[in-house]
Formats: structure tokens, sequence, C-alpha cells
């Protein structure tokens, strides 16, 4: 499981194999130093291993009840700004709905190989089955199966990546920001890897 960015997912479909290798790496550095149990952003931001069950069950489960309708709508919007602001290329909305103070990423990584993907590939990602799977007030988690296409401009190469993810949204004052990603390859595209 990839408690990282998706934009080094993305990275790592396109030649970017290095650079996602070292962001990896970095990543379980930090995981390691850094408990997410303990981020101040939420009381209630689960463990990596609770976010691998959840990840791996996460299609199964029922949106959550009791959601006021305000804040559903709101996670929603957050959720699809995410996504559509990534397949237009609009890196200013894109980044606007990104924490600055994320969990299991650097706002500064990801604000860079975001750049690097619109510079370099044409990517896509296509979304089914989206749900809100857990709602804490300040916290909600999405539950999403998503399919990633990049395709390389200038030598035709194009690579599809497909599995579930658990986008970790915290809400702040300026709104829902994206504060966690966690993406579960499917069992085919993890085969394809080793």
């Amino acid at each position: 499981m990839l408690g990282i960015g998706m934009s080094t997912l993305l990275l790592a479909a396109c030649g970017g194999e290095e650079e996602a290798k070292k962001e990896k790496k970095d990543t379980e550095e930090v995981q390691e130093s850094e408990n997410p149990e303990n981020d101040p952003a939420t009381d209630e931001a689960a463990s990596l291993t609770q976010m691998t069950q959840i990840v791996e069950d996460a299609g199964a489960l029922k949106e959550a009840e009791d959601i006021p309708a305000e804040e559903k709508t709101a996670i929603t919007e957050a959720f699809n700004q995410y996504i559509d602001a990534f397949n237009a290329e609009d890196f200013e909305s894109y980044m606007s709905v990104i924490s600055k103070t994320p969990v299991n990423f650097k706002f500064e990584d990801e604000e860079r190989y975001v750049k690097q993907i619109f510079d370099s590939v044409d990517s896509k990602r296509t979304v089914e089955n989206m749900k809100i799977i857990n709602y804490a007030g300040k916290k909600a988690d999405v539950y999403a199966e998503i399919t990633a296409t990049t395709k390389d401009p200038d030598g035709g190469k194009e690579v599809t990546r497909s599995g579930k993810q658990v986008t970790v949204f915290h809400k702040k004052e300026e709104g829902w920001k994206v504060a966690a990603i966690f993406f579960l390859a499917s069992e085919e595209d993890q085969e394809n890897q080793e």
C-alpha cells in the first residue's frame, strides 16, 4: 500500500521511477518518525496499519450515516475539485484543495511533482464508487476506485494504473483539504510492478 501523494504514483508510471522510489523512501522514513495518530490536525487520524485494512475492505463499506447535508456537499465538492483540477491540469485549483499540513506526504513535494506531471505527461483520473466512509466532524475519509491513465506526449507510451484509494480530508478554516492519501494498487498492477 502506498501512503503517498497521487502525483508520485503517476510519476512512477511514466519514467519517474527514481524520483518515486526516493519519495517512497522519504515517506517511509517520515512515517517511522511521525505517527499519524499524533497529528495535531485531528485526534482521530488512523494508524497506517488501520488505513491499510480500511482501504482493503472499503469497497464493501457503506457510506457513513449522520453526515450533515452541508458537510456531505462540501466534502464531495472538495473531492471533485481534487479530481477535476488534476484532470484539467489546473495547478492553482489542485493545490488549493491540498492541506498545507498533510499527514503522509509533504505539501512542497506534492507541489513540485504535480508541476512536473503537468509539464511532462498527459494524465487523467476516472473515479467510480466514491463514498464518504467515515465522518468525524473535522475529518472525513472518502473511498473511491481510481483509474489513472498517463500518456507520454513525446513517445506515446500510455500506462494505466488502478486501485482503491482512501483520501483523508481535514476541515480547516478555509474548508475541506486533502490531508492524506492511501492508495492500494489493484492486484494486476501490483503483479506488473514486481
